[in-house]
């Protein structure tokens, strides 16, 4: 076989390949809500004080079952700081979460005031709800692009 041809061979393989990961890319939703959970949890963590590093251990342990999970499903983890267009998203994202986890942690330590982390929380679990459903739609239009 020439060397173009095998390269033309690989290629095909690679648009393969990516076609079937946009095909298979969709989370259900109960996905995007366990993303969004985690995020929740993490601004809501100030409100543990001062048993916050333990508040953190469910966030660990849910986070170790999403990369499972979507192994599982897909066969793989794509992770969402990755290269390309979904980086923008991430960039949109993380500030906001800054934020927010920023005033829980004023809210408890300097207020001590709970209710308004677990306000700052449900506010976080709606944003990362969108941000994720968000990301997978750039993800897929990335990855049919590329075909």
């Amino acid at each position: 076989m020439s060397s173009v041809a095998e390269a033309q061979q690989a290629l095909a393989q690679i648009h393969a390949s990516r076609a079937q990961l946009a095909r298979v890319a969709h989370c259900p939703p109960a996905r995007h809500l366990a993303f969004a959970a985690l995020e929740a949890g993490l601004v809501a963590s100030p409100a543990a004080a001062p048993y916050q590093l333990v508040a953190l251990v469910p966030l660990v342990l849910g986070l170790v079952l999403i990369v499972r999970w979507d192994r599982q499903r897909l066969g793989m983890f794509i992770n969402g700081y990755r290269r390309g267009r979904t980086r923008r998203v991430i960039a949109a994202f993380l500030p906001v979460l800054g934020a927010l986890y920023g005033a829980s942690v004023y809210f408890v330590f300097a207020k001590q005031e709970i209710w308004p982390s677990l306000l700052l929380a449900a506010v976080m679990f709606g944003i990362a709800t969108y941000m994720s459903i968000v990301w997978q739609r750039v993800f897929v239009r990335e990855l049919e692009d590329g075909l």
